[in-house]
């Protein structure tokens, strides 16, 4: 005997089979975007499990919405390197010495700030620099003398040792044909347009310094357990006994809880490729004008270099269910992956420039694969993006309309060890691969693309 299948269940499936292909295509799409290297600070703030957060932290997938862009020198030491006054110098300290009254005030209101006393009557003295100048102080020593900026432009150009060099990695990712409006005009572009020109591809490149500490969970854990064991004994002094033991269980349950894993702070520097038309310019004239570089020119130059664009700083929990066994391995690739992700959504946030692109996957209404990870909050507005062509036909994004977060629908959780949700009885619900945005009612999938406006 045959039956009917449920309708709402056959449409459910079919629904599910729909935005598996859609997500499936989008995920594919290949687009522009910005390049960025990322480089860990290996110092002793990373603990006893130093070995084990590195192993992690190179393990981690690169974050898909920003090229990979590949340099010899992706890790540093700061334990191992000694500075020079001439460091400081270039920092900007060591040059003014503090000699009045009012100097030394001044000084010494400027907080984690010490002095350095170079009287012997402790007349004259020179600011030092607090813990976070200090960090950037290494971070440019590192750049100096890695010579960061000319391995990132060798990246760009496949320089080689001996000269030669091409603009294969620039086509690739310039996506000069990516527009199905304008292919024709893109075509003629990528054969006659100076590469060197599209600042909008070269200068969207970053280095982002990672500086992580690791602190134990358990101490801390353990220390807040007790103190408030201490503070429900005096409150609940002369109550009945089992009210105490009730209270007790639950601060125990809390504490084994909290105690498994790690606390981590991050900071992180964010620094980008200085590249202009004048820049690009010289580049042609002294750099690439033949066939080949002239290698002791290219490494004698002083024409490339690395702005700091900023910092940020966050700090990232990781606590599991009670009950719940994890490897050690396993609590740490879990910790370093929700630290960095939280670390570059908080400096995508921060500066505007340094925010991704991401395809729109659907509409009607408008969905994109982007969520939590990224920072996403409801009612957050992003503008609608759409390939164009700048007066040397090289390819921009240029904004045609805009999109909110739609405050009614579920973010998609796409962090790392996000826990099911569940309804009253303890059932999963699901929940969609994408984020729900209102308006774009134009928006087109495969043309249009989305960035955060605030």
């Amino acid at each position: 005997m045959n039956h009917i299948a449920n309708p709402t269940k056959i449409l459910l499936i079919l629904l599910s089979m729909l935005s598996f292909q859609c997500f499936s295509q989008t995920s594919a799409i290949d687009y522009r975007r910005s390049s960025m290297t990322l480089v860990l600070i290996e110092n002793n703030n990373l603990g006893a499990e130093k070995e084990r957060i590195i192993k992690a932290y190179y393990e981690n997938p690169f974050p898909e919405k920003y090229n990979n862009h590949i340099i010899s020198d992706k890790v540093f030491d700061p334990d191992k390197m000694t500075l020079t006054t001439q460091d400081y110098l270039n920092a900007g300290f060591y040059k003014d010495t503090l000699k009045s009254a009012k100097d030394f005030l001044f000084a010494l209101k400027k907080p984690f700030n010490a002095l350095r006393y170079t009287a012997s009557d402790s007349s004259r003295a020179v600011q030092e620099p607090t813990a976070e100048e200090l960090n950037n102080i290494y971070i440019q020593k590192y750049i100096n003398e890695k010579g960061l900026a000319k391995q990132i432009v060798a990246s760009w150009f496949n320089l080689k040792s001996d000269g030669s060099y091409d603009w294969e990695l620039i086509k690739e990712r310039g996506k000069y044909s990516a527009s199905a409006q304008k292919l024709d005009q893109a075509a003629s572009a990528a054969q006659s347009t100076d590469f060197l020109m599209d600042f909008d591809l070269i200068g969207n490149t970053y280095t982002v310094f990672n500086k992580m500490t690791f602190y134990e969970n358990e101490p801390v854990a353990r220390m807040l357990r007790d103190k408030a064991k201490a503070e429900v004994a005096k409150t609940l002094a002369g109550k009945p006994e089992i009210l105490l033991t009730k209270a007790y269980e639950k601060l125990d349950q809390a504490y084994e809880k909290m105690k498994v894993g790690y606390t981590v702070i991050c900071n992180n520097y964010l620094y980008q490729l200085v590249w202009n038309d004048s820049i690009a310019q010289k580049a042609k004239l002294d750099i690439f004008n033949a066939p080949t570089v002239n290698m002791q020119a290219f490494n004698a130059t002083d024409l490339f270099k690395m702005s700091f664009v900023g910092k940020s700083t966050v700090t990232s929990l990781v606590t599991f269910k009670i009950g719940e066994t994890r490897t050690q391995d396993q609590i740490i690739n879990l910790q370093v992956k929700r630290t960095l992700d939280n670390a570059l959504a908080k400096l995508q946030k921060k500066y505007v420039q340094f925010r991704p692109v991401s395809p729109i996957a659907s509409v009607g209404p408008v969905t994109a694969q982007i969520g939590l990870k990224e920072g996403v909050e409801k009612g957050q507005s992003f503008e609608i993006l759409e390939q164009g062509f700048n007066k040397l036909g090289l390819p921009v994004w240029k904004s045609i309309g805009k999109v909110s977060v739609d405050k009614k629908k579920p973010i998609w959780d796409n962090t790392a060890g996000a826990e099911a949700k569940l309804d009253d009885k303890g059932v999963e619900i699901p929940s969609p691969a994408f984020t729900t945005f209102k308006g774009g009612k134009n928006a087109q999938v495969g043309l249009h693309y989305i960035r955060l406006i605030k």
